[in-house]
């Protein structure tokens, strides 16, 4: 943990507590405290004796606090000056995560800021409500009122630049990265030099990572981004590498035979891990640990392969998370919202959502098949919507208009395909799905079990060179309208580098598995019971849900989850739904009831 205080007053002797910092630098202008490690010192000319608060501390000199955004690592830095004063984190926040109050006191742990208070905080219902809908928060807020959350390559700072603020108000919250929205296009790209580039920043960021080291681990699904990742490291690397792989019990679509595949290609130590279900019952310390109520489909393949990997453990682990979202997802889904909203069906396709919105379609029908695929559209631009509707919020709240604001999307740039793919995977991939999830959940839980896990794909130097990347060396079609039928190559640059690589197993397959199936931790009649019994004895219907509402929707689960078959995007969704309210009630009893939960 890290704690302090921001403030220009004094800032010569300005301190922190808790961790002892991994460098500080201290001069007559400049005071810089740094946490966590650095992956591109390479790129800058410097001494190998030079501290990374150093180096911190001359990228500020230079251009500000904007300088820091020339790092590439998992890190927190803590600056002072005459000038100006702040906390910032690194491009993806995979280092600790930041809090911070009205009067500039932040910490990585909001319920020490709590006790340093000296009062209890309150919560923000509007926060609760977001945890319902996506699992997640997103936006500017948290939890309770009285505290913020930094969210990655952002900063909080004081500056006597600065208008005057209020002792009310927060510290000024910016982002480090500026990011273009304009798309490359380019008729005939060459894909033979944009392979080799890539090729080489993926095997530099590989490298930047191992360091030294003599044994690395890996995570295997058996997929192109993890098969990559090992395909690159035996490239430059022939140490002993372990591999970890994470299963579903009973599940046709595991990937697991697809890893043990690569592990005896690339030659690994092979470990694997099925999850059967009852792996639940580890949520309360997952959440615990977090200080929130996070909820993602991969929450518990993380936290059971961080787990897996025991006491012997690498020196660095290489995780393929992100590499999707750097190339931009959802290529058919962007497809079918440019073409729609070009041929103006956008409003249509709201009208017959709202009529579709009535609980009585959602059944998993035809009906709210449709549902769920013109929502997919229409919302392309807030990530995965899994959770509660907005109908349902409604009726879970004892006071729908103060606890609750339907999510708003932002205008789409329909100029061209070209641009609605690259302004979605800022605005989706980016900003919500790579920072606030993926990893969000896979640092966390690293940092839970004491893994130093790294994600090559996320390195500095990659990402300028995709953001430059023509869009049709993301995602690769012959035309809109056969990408809107899903006739399209996604990550078309990465495969095309990596595919003489790997084995054709690997290279042909069609994609499947990537999604936990969620109603397999709420299959046991016994378990579902006992959270039923727990998720009602909660003391948050005093003054926050619906009591009943959540009964029947408990009530509902247990009707359906005895039944066989059905669509699997509802059974889905439902159980999504179901871990929603879990977390959320675990949160609740955990820190405002102050009950310690096990289930």
């Amino acid at each position: 943990m890290i704690y302090g205080k921001l403030s220009l007053e004094d800032w010569r002797t300005a301190g922190m507590g808790g961790d002892k910092p991994e460098s500080l630098f201290d001069s007559n202008d400049v005071r810089i405290f740094f946490y966590g490690t650095l992956c591109n010192r390479d790129a800058f000319s410097v001494a190998p004796q030079l501290s990374n608060a150093a180096l911190a501390a001359s990228l500020f000199r230079s251009d500000g606090a904007r300088g820091f955004s020339r790092l590439d690592g998992s890190f927190t830095i803590v600056y002072y000056s005459a000038d100006e004063c702040g906390v910032a984190r690194d491009h993806h926040g995979t280092h600790l995560p930041i809090y911070c109050t009205a009067t500039g006191e932040f910490s990585s742990s909001w319920q020490y800021l709590e006790e340093q208070s000296g009062h209890r905080f309150t919560c923000d219902p509007l926060g609760l409500s977001c945890v319902l809908q996506r699992g997640i928060l997103t936006g500017d807020g948290f939890l309770l009122k009285e505290v913020r959350r930094l969210n990655p390559g952002e900063r909080f700072y004081y500056a006597k630049s600065e208008a005057a603020h209020p002792a009310s108000s927060f510290p000024v919250r910016d982002s480090l990265f500026t990011y273009s929205l304009d798309p490359v296009i380019e008729a005939s790209p060459d894909v033979d030099a944009y392979s080799q580039r890539y090729g080489e920043l993926h095997a530099q960021s590989i490298r930047r990572r191992i360091g030294n080291s003599n044994h690395v681990g890996i995570l295997l699904s058996g997929g192109y981004d993890s098969g990559s990742n090992l395909a690159a490291l035996r490239s430059i690397y022939d140490g002993t590498i372990d591999s970890y792989s994470i299963g579903f019990r009973g599940n046709v679509w595991t990937e697991l035979p697809m890893a043990r595949l690569m592990s005896d290609t690339f030659g690994t130590r092979h470990h694997e891990y099925e999850i059967d279900g009852s792996e639940i019952t580890a949520l309360p310390s997952i959440i615990r640990f977090l200080g929130e109520p996070f909820v993602e489909g991969g929450l518990m393949v993380n936290y059971c392969a961080m787990r897996l990997i025991g006491d012997t453990k690498p020196e660095v682990i290489l995780g393929g998370d992100g590499s999707d979202q750097y190339f931009g997802t959802s290529g058919r889904g962007v497809a079918l919202h440019y073409l729609t909203g070009r041929m103006g069906l956008h409003p249509f396709l709201r009208l017959a959502n709202s009529l579709m919105s009535h609980p009585s379609f959602d059944t998993g029908g035809k009906l709210s098949r449709i549902k769920f695929h013109a929502d997919g559209i229409l919302h392309l631009m807030e990530g995965d919507r899994f959770g509660f509707s907005d109908v349902a919020m409604r009726q879970l709240l004892q006071d729908a208009r103060r606890d609750y604001v339907a999510p708003t999307s932002p205008k789409s740039d329909l100029r061209s395909f070209e641009h609605l793919y690259t302004q979605h995977a800022y605005v989706s991939d980016l900003d919500i799905v790579i920072n606030r999830v993926i990893l969000y959940k896979a640092s966390r839980m690293a940092c839970m079990f004491g893994n130093n896990l790294t994600f090559p794909y996320m390195d500095l130097d990659l990402y300028h060179f995709l953001q430059k990347l023509p869009v049709s060396l993301k995602c690769k079609g012959d035309s809109v309208w056969k990408m809107a039928r899903g006739q399209a190559v996604a990550k078309y640059l990465l495969k095309y580098h990596y595919k003489p690589l790997l084995p054709e197993a690997i290279t042909s397959k069609k994609k499947q598995g990537g999604f936990a199936p969620m109603p397999l931790f709420f299959q046991d009649p016994a378990q579902r019971s006992k959270l039923k019994d727990f998720i009602l004895s909660s003391g948050i219907y005093k003054d926050y849900l619906r009591r009943d509402v959540v009964e029947k929707f408990l009530t509902d689960y247990d009707r359906e989850a005895s039944q066989t078959g059905g669509w699997f995007w509802h059974r889905q969704n439902k159980a999504l739904q179901y871990f929603n309210l879990l977390a959320l009630i675990t949160w609740w009893e955990e820190f405002v009831e102050r009950k310690s939960v096990a289930y």
